[in-house]
C-alpha cells in the first residue's frame, strides 16, 4: 500500500513554488547572480524576458499558474493532485518525489513492503536481512529514515554505525553512544564521509558496495578457541582498539554469518546482526 504523503494548502504550495523559482528561497537557486561588486541582481533584471513561474501559464488555458486551480491541466485540482510538476524537473513540486515514487513502485520510497520469504528486504534492495551469509554485500540496503529507509532503526544500523565510528567517522563520546541503531542524519553524514574516503558514490546510502567496503575495515582480533565456533573482529587501533565488535560464526568449519557483540562489559554475549529489534539491548 502506498504511503500517504502530506500535502499543504494550495496557496501555501503555490507560494513555495513561486518563491523557489523567483529567488525568495535562495537555496533552491534562481535567485540571480552577482555583478562585479558582489551585489545580487534579480533574474528579471538580468533577463528582460524572465517571467516568474507563478505568472506563467503551464497548461496554456489563459490562466496564470498562481490563479489556476489546475495549473498543470490534468483535470485534477492541484490541491488534490498527487503529482504537479510545473518546473519540469520530473518531480512533484511539493514532495520532490518522482511520479513513480508517489505511485509506490517497488524498490522506492513510495511503498512499504513487509519482509517476507519472497521479499527478504521488503521494499529495499538486497537479499539478506539477517546477515546469514559470510559476505555483507547482499545485506538489505539501509538509508536515513526521513528518506523512507525501511531498516533505519535496526541492528543492521548499529553494525554500520560501529564500523563508521571506529573507522574515524562521526562524532560521539564512544562507539556505544554513536551506535544506537538509529540511522539518522549524523549516521548519513558519516556514511558520506566514509564513501568519499573509499572512492564510492557519496549518497549516504549503505548499499551493496558500501556494505562490502564496511566489512573490509574490520580486523581479526582473536581466533576461535577450543570448543568455540566464532572468531572475534574489531579494530586493532584507533577509537575502538581491541574492543570486540563482531563475531563471525562457523558452521561445519566454514565461515558463516555474523553477530554483534554486546556492548562492554557484556562482550561475552552476542545479538543477531539483522533488521530485527530491539537494538537498544546492545
Amino acid at each position: 500500500m502506498a504511503r500517504e504523503l502530506p500535502r499543504i494548502g494550495k496557496q501555501a504550495g503555490q507560494f513555495l513554488l513561486i518563491a523557489s523559482m523567483t529567488g525568495l528561497l535562495a537555496g533552491c537557486g534562481g535567485s540571480g547572480s552577482s555583478d562585479e561588486d558582489g551585489t545580487m541582481v534579480p533574474l528579471e533584471e538580468q533577463d528582460a524576458d524572465f517571467v516568474p513561474l507563478g505568472e506563467q501559464d503551464a497548461d496554456d488555458d489563459g490562466i496564470i499558474n498562481d490563479e489556476d486551480d489546475d495549473a498543470d491541466g490534468d483535470n485534477i485540482p492541484d490541491l488534490d493532485d498527487e503529482f504537479v510538476d510545473l518546473d519540469g524537473d520530473g518531480r512533484d513540486d511539493l514532495t520532490l518525489l518522482t511520479e513513480a515514487e508517489l505511485e509506490g513502485d517497488p524498490g522506492n520510497e513510495g511503498e512499504f513492503v513487509e519482509v517476507s520469504a519472497e521479499n527478504p528486504c521488503g521494499s529495499e534492495r538486497g537479499t539478506d536481512n539477517s546477515s546469514a551469509n559470510a559476505n555483507w554485500n547482499d545485506n538489505c540496503l539501509v538509508e536515513r529514515s526521513l528518506t523512507g529507509g525501511q531498516f533505519a532503526d535496526s541492528l543492521f544500523s548499529a553494525g554500520i554505525q560501529r564500523v563508521l565510528y571506529c573507522s574515524g567517522f562521526g562524532d560521539a563520546s564512544s562507539y556505544i553512544a554513536f551506535a544506537d541503531g538509529e540511522f539518522g542524519e549524523l549516521s548519513e553524514a558519516a556514511t558520506i564521509e566514509f564513501q568519499k574516503a573509499e572512492s564510492l558514490t557519496p549518497d549516504g546510502i549503505v548499499g551493496r558496495e558500501t556494505w562490502g567496503r564496511l566489512q573490509t575495515r574490520l580486523e581479526l582480533l582473536a581466533l576461535a578457541g577450543a570448543n568455540e565456533t566464532r572468531d572475534t573482529y574489531g579494530f586493532r587501533s584507533g577509537r575502538c582498539a581491541d574492543i570486540p565488535l563482531f563475531y563471525q560464526e562457523y558452521i561445519n568449519s566454514e565461515a558463516g554469518g555474523w553477530t554483534l557483540v554486546r556492548n562492554q562489559p557484556n562482550d561475552a554475549e552476542e545479538i543477531p546482526f539483522s533488521y530485527e529489534l530491539p537494538f537498544n539491548r546492545l
